[in-house]
């Protein structure tokens, strides 16, 4: 048997627990410590500690706060006497050390991305992450090529703060909007399931299309149709034959590449797509 601290209830209470084999970590790899206790608490005060178990629970969750550690509720079982004087809730709880899963930066392809938001978790097996950053300059040039030549691209990924061990990721959505210094903010996320089986496409995963991949396809042409139209009568001063001819080539629908695709991306509150 061993005492850890817990802060329960309102306070911060010393507990007897038994120790159980360690968890090995998906995020990290690292050891982790796992308990075993029961908490017997009067009726009136089992809402109270139950909602405290259930947002303790999962890693989504807020781990109970401890002295020197922080624990998630990986098993909860409770029961209860009928007609016991007083009425008492008894809680066989085990526990799992909490690690602090919050990256203070994200290295990939050579760039280091400072977080300004930030959160991980393993989805059927694979670590999936999503962060917002913010980038200028040379940076928002180097992520746009890393971006825009992702394919089926795995980089190294650096999770500073988490693990300093690169897992092999590839970028799932990148979403992009520009600040009023001239800046860009990002909420990028990366899934880690190199050579993995691609998994099923879900039943929306073809809804409006292929309208919007047309829609897509006529809105890049337009603009590009526009930029060609303003060169030539800014260098002609008129609109001749060839002119016309080649903003009309250049409103042709075509399969657009990923750099022409990121334009879609782009929002002008990247707050709305966190939760």
């Amino acid at each position: 048997m061993t005492t850890i601290s817990l802060h329960l209830l309102g306070a911060l209470r010393e507990v007897r627990a038994e120790e159980l084999p360690p968890a090995t970590s998906a995020h990290t790899g690292r050891q982790l410590r796992r308990v075993a206790l029961e908490l017997r608490v009067p009726a009136e005060q089992s809402e109270e500690l139950e909602a405290e178990l259930e947002a303790a629970a999962g890693d989504a969750g807020h781990p109970l706060q401890g002295a020197d550690t922080n624990w998630s509720v990986s098993n909860n079982r409770s029961s209860y006497t009928v007609g016991a004087r007083p009425d008492v809730h008894t809680y066989n709880l085990e526990l799992q050390e909490a690690e602090d899963l919050n990256a203070s930066a994200v290295e990939i392809g050579g760039l280091t991305l400072a977080t300004t938001a930030y959160k991980e978790w393993i989805d059927d097996g694979t670590l999936v992450l999503t962060f917002v950053a913010e980038t200028a300059g040379e940076a928002s040039q180097q992520l746009e090529e890393l971006v825009v030549a992702r394919g089926e691209m795995y980089y190294d990924v650096i999770r500073r703060g988490v693990s300093d061990t690169p897992v092999r990721m590839r970028f799932g959505r990148t979403l992009w909007q520009e600040t009023e210094s001239g800046s860009k903010r990002h909420n990028l996320s990366l899934v880690a399931d190199e050579g993995s089986e691609p998994s099923r496409p879900g039943p929306f995963v073809r809804l409006n299309e292929p309208q919007l991949s047309r829609t897509t396809e006529a809105a890049v042409a337009n603009a590009q149709a526009l930029a060609v139209l303003i060169d030539e009568l800014q260098a002609q001063g008129v609109l001749p034959r060839e002119a016309a001819d080649k903003v009309r080539a250049a409103a042709i629908s075509h399969k657009i590449t990923e750099r022409e695709a990121r334009q879609f991306t782009r929002t002008y509150d990247l707050d709305m797509y966190w939760d």
